[in-house]
């Protein structure tokens, strides 16, 4: 093993070390941090104070959560965040999985339950049952 990689080794074994025990990334943490970057490059355009502490503070508050050892406490942050952004997260996942089977299927919501149903494609004018309620419906794909 030469210097380099020696040293590149040795580096990681004592982020590994220093970091056990701890909280490690989290979504919460992968939230703040995504925000904090696009802060600070909307801070590069504006030069704006208040954006830059903003962006600081949210890079702090995460760096703090990372090497945070009082890991309920950061456990039952990140489930109360995860609480409250399950339904936009929901959304953007269906959105995601509409996008991508946009060639194949088509999607549909339940008027009674809200169940999603997937239907294929081009069939023309069809009935669609729900496989939740069985509430029938018509629809054109």
């Amino acid at each position: 093993m030469d210097r380099k990689n020696q040293l590149k080794y040795l580096l990681q074994m004592q982020m590994a070390q220093m970091l056990y025990g701890r909280n490690g990334v989290d979504a919460l943490v992968k939230t703040c941090s995504a925000l904090a970057v696009i802060l600070m490059f909307i801070n590069i355009f504006f030069n704006n104070t208040v954006i830059y502490f903003m962006w600081v503070g949210l890079a702090a508050y995460a760096i703090f959560r990372i090497i945070s050892k009082n890991i309920p406490k950061r456990h039952a942050e990140n489930r109360k965040f995860l609480e409250v952004t399950s339904l936009p997260r929901k959304r953007v996942n269906f959105m995601k999985m509409q996008w991508r089977d946009r060639s194949t299927s088509r999607y549909y919501i339940c008027t009674k339950c809200n169940q999603q149903i997937r239907v294929p494609r081009g069939k023309g004018r069809i009935e669609i049952r729900c496989p939740r309620c069985s509430n029938k419906f018509i629809k054109k794909t």
